[in-house]
């Protein structure tokens, strides 16, 4: 059987205070991702990704995110499945 990977990763998505609803919004439409807090245009996002790619094109859409100022890695880890 070939392994596959998991990967989760988490982040700080900055942007205005005011556009943090909005951002929140489009993040959570995203596949993949999750917005568990936002705040005064601070939101702190995870991302569930099947391999390192999937995972770098994520943070990528995070970055294209209308009114999105910053994109702050936290979190990473990576584990094996078969």
């Amino acid at each position: 059987m070939a392994e596959s990977e998991y990967h989760v990763a988490s982040y700080v998505v900055s942007c205005r205070s005011q556009d943090g609803i909005a951002v929140a919004a489009a993040i959570e439409a995203m596949p993949g991702l999750e917005v568990h807090v936002e705040e005064k245009g601070k939101l702190v996002v995870t991302a569930e990704a099947g391999d390192v790619r999937e995972l770098a094109e994520m943070t990528a859409k995070l970055e294209t995110v209308s009114a999105v100022v910053s994109v702050a890695p936290v979190y990473h880890e990576f584990t094996p499945e078969s």
